[in-house]
C-alpha cells in the first residue's frame, strides 16, 4: 500500500556501555522519549523482575562471545532451536543486533528473552535488533510480499512471547515507497511484553492471529499499526506519532473477518505539531478500531479519524471511542463515521474468554 510520507524520524538505538554487568542496574542509554519507573540509583539487578541470566536450557546469544556455547547473533541461535513440541527460550544478552531476523514455522512454542534489570519496564531494555530497509530498497520486480521482505523482525511461527526488545527499522522517511517494517506478525498467539518498536511508516504489522501487546512503546508517523486480519489488544502501550499522520491502518476486509484493533490504557503524546496525528484511518471498508481509557494528547487532530483518499467508502467503518482523557479525547468535533461506546470492550472479546490460561498470555503484565 501506498501512502504520502510528509515527516522525518530516524530512531536512535544505543549499544549497553557494559555486558554482564554485577552492578545495581545495567540500564542502557536511552532515548529521551524513556519514562523509566525508576532511576538506576533506585532500582537492583536482582528480584523477580531482573531477567539478567539465561533460564536453564535456554539458546544464548552474547556478542561478545563471553557465555559459553553461545552465537553472536539473533539469526544463528534462531537457527538453532529444536524443531520440536517443547518450548524453547533465546535469551539475548545486552547489545545492538544489527541484522534481518526471520523466524519460521517451528512445532512448539518460543519465547525470546532480553536482558533486563526490570522486565516490566521497556525503558530498562538492553537489547536492541536493528536493520534499515524500505520498500524503495526492494527490486521493483518483486511484486508480493514487499512490506515483509522490509521487516527487521519477521515472525511466521505460532505460539510466541517476546520481552523485553527494542526492534527498530532505520530506513527513514521517504516520498515515496517509504514502507519500513519493525515486526510482522504472520502467526497466532503473540504476546509483546515491555517491547520498543521504532520506525516512521509501518512500524507494526499486526497482521494475523490474536495479538497482546502490554506495557510496550511504538512510534511512527504514517499507518504505523496496520494489518488485515489480526485480533490485537494493546495494553497500557505509550503510542508516539513522531510525524504527521495516522496511528493506525485496520484493514478489515469484510464483515466476517475478525480483525479488530483495541488500544486499552493507552498514552498517546508526541513532540510533533498540534493537530498533526489521527486515531486512524480504514486501509480496508471494514475497518475496526477502538480507543478506551486513554489519554491522548493534543497531537491528536480534533477530526480524531482520516478518510483513506477522498474517494473512500466509510459506511462500515467500526471507529469508536469511550472513557479518554487529554486534550486530544474530546469527541464533539470527530468526524461523522466514528462514534462514541456506552461501555468499554472487553479484553475477552479479543483474546477470548479463557485468556488468562493462554500459553501466550502474562496476566502480570495486565
Amino acid at each position: 500500500m501506498y501512502r504520502h510520507l510528509t515527516s522525518f524520524f530516524t530512531s536512535s538505538a544505543t549499544k549497553s556501555t557494559h555486558l554482564h554487568s554485577s552492578k545495581p542496574c545495567a540500564f542502557s542509554l536511552s532515548p529521551s522519549w524513556f519514562l523509566p519507573a525508576s532511576s538506576p540509583a533506585e532500582c537492583s539487578c536482582t528480584g523477580s523482575d531482573a531477567h539478567t541470566e539465561p533460564p536453564t536450557g535456554a539458546i544464548v546469544v552474547d556478542p561478545t562471545g563471553a557465555y559459553s556455547g553461545s552465537f553472536r547473533n539473533v539469526s544463528e541461535a534462531v537457527g538453532n532451536v529444536p524443531n520440536t513440541t517443547d518450548e524453547h527460550t533465546i535469551f539475548l544478552f545486552p547489545g545492538v543486533y544489527r541484522e534481518q531476523v526471520l523466524i519460521s514455522t517451528l512445532n512448539g512454542p518460543l519465547v525470546l528473552q532480553g536482558y533486563t534489570c526490570n522486565t516490566t519496564s521497556y525503558a530498562a531494555n538492553e537489547v536492541t535488533i536493528t536493520h534499515a530497509k524500505a520498500q524503495r530498497d526492494i527490486p521493483p520486480e518483486i511484486t508480493s510480499g514487499r512490506n515483509d521482505l522490509t521487516s527487521t523482525l519477521r515472525l511466521k511461527t505460532n505460539n510466541m512471547k517476546v520481552y523485553n526488545l527494542n526492534v527498530a527499522n532505520t530506513a527513514g522517511r521517504f516520498q515515496k515507497d517509504g514502507q519500513a517494517v519493525a515486526t510482522i506478525i504472520e502467526g497466532n498467539n503473540y504476546g509483546f511484553y515491555a517491547c520498543n518498536f521504532t520506525s516512521n511508516q509501518d512500524t507494526v504489522y499486526a497482521n494475523k492471529g490474536k495479538e497482546l501487546f502490554a506495557r510496550s512503546y511504538i512510534s511512527g508517523d504514517v499507518d504505523f499499526i496496520f494489518g488485515t486480519k489480526a485480533e490485537a489488544w494493546f495494553e497500557s502501550c505509550d503510542i508516539e506519532p513522531v510525524g504527521p499522520g495516522c496511528i493506525t491502518a485496520n484493514g478489515r476486509v469484510n464483515e466476517s473477518s475478525p480483525s479488530f484493533y483495541v488500544f486499552n490504557n493507552a498514552r498517546v503524546f508526541s513532540s510533533s505539531g498540534n493537530g498533526t496525528a489521527y486515531l486512524g484511518r480504514p486501509w480496508r471498508p471494514y475497518s475496526r478500531v477502538v480507543w478506551q481509557n486513554s489519554e491522548l494528547s493534543d497531537v491528536i487532530h480534533p477530526d480524531g479519524w482520516q478518510q483513506w483518499n477522498k474517494d473512500n467508502n466509510t459506511a462500515n467503518v467500526y471507529y469508536k471511542e469511550f472513557n479518554n482523557r487529554g486534550p486530544g479525547a474530546a469527541t464533539d468535533k470527530r468526524v461523522s463515521f466514528s462514534g462514541v461506546l456506552d461501555a468499554a470492550v472487553p479484553i475477552t472479546q479479543i483474546l477470548g474468554d479463557n485468556y488468562t490460561s493462554e500459553w501466550y498470555v502474562d496476566a502480570k503484565f495486565l
